[in-house]
């Protein structure tokens, strides 16, 4: 009768074993982070204006930075890549979202529209952008560099393309590299650069065909 006390016995003190081996240390939580629109002040009122819409097509990013988790360099062929720092939402649309509202404040008298769209919306021109290089640096600089396009509504004969390359920095790098709440922070700003350059390349363009021809002068 007394095989059963002991064995349950037995079975206690294994399992009080096996919870001295369990590590007591905690899994680091993980943080997430997104990229924002930065504030841009009003342009002055005798500033171009651009009319009509702008449509910023989906932005295309390699897969090696286009994951949950926040990416950094640490050297020209290898990547850190921290799986408890992570972006809240996929990164090509925080990208997007954070483009197209820096475009609406630099583009006055326009509107910004994100793909897709209405096959009969009829256009300004379409923006494409495609980044081949995005982050934290191993110098502590925070790049982008990439190129965009401006599309007329049909067609895909670019009105303009051209390369960009934009950094800020060097930030402060440790052990652990550049601090990820400084190195998104950078990020947003060089998204600012890329939309700055954006839209002074949308300014430039000439009016439509079917644009209203200014009237003359009224006189004073």
């Amino acid at each position: 009768m007394r095989a059963r006390p002991l064995a349950l016995l037995g079975s206690a003190g294994l399992a009080l074993a096996l919870a001295g081996c369990v590590s007591l240390k905690r899994t680091p939580e993980a943080r997430f982070f997104v990229l924002r629109a930065l504030p841009e002040p009003q342009p002055a009122a005798d500033a171009p204006t651009t009319t009509g819409l702008v449509g910023l097509l989906a932005v295309v990013l390699p897969g090696y930075i286009d994951r949950p988790q926040l990416v950094s360099w640490v050297a020209p062929g290898e990547l850190r890549i921290d799986e408890y720092l992570r972006w809240a939402e996929p990164l090509d649309a925080g990208v997007s979202r954070t483009l197209a509202a820096n475009l609406e404040v630099l583009l006055p008298g326009g509107r910004v529209i994100r793909s897709p769209w209405p096959s009969a919306t009829r256009l300004r021109c379409r923006v494409r952008v495609e980044l081949q290089r995005f982050g934290p640096q191993t110098s502590g600089e925070v790049r982008l560099e990439g190129r965009f396009a401006l599309l007329p509504t049909d067609g895909e004969r670019p009105l303009v393309a051209r390369p960009v390359a934009f950094t800020r920095g060097p930030l402060a790098v440790s052990g652990a590299g550049v601090d990820p709440m400084a190195g998104v922070e950078a990020m947003s700003e060089l998204l600012g650069d890329l939309a700055r350059e954006v839209a002074a390349a949308v300014r430039a363009l000439p009016p439509p065909a079917d644009a209203p021809s200014p009237g003359p002068p009224e006189p004073r």
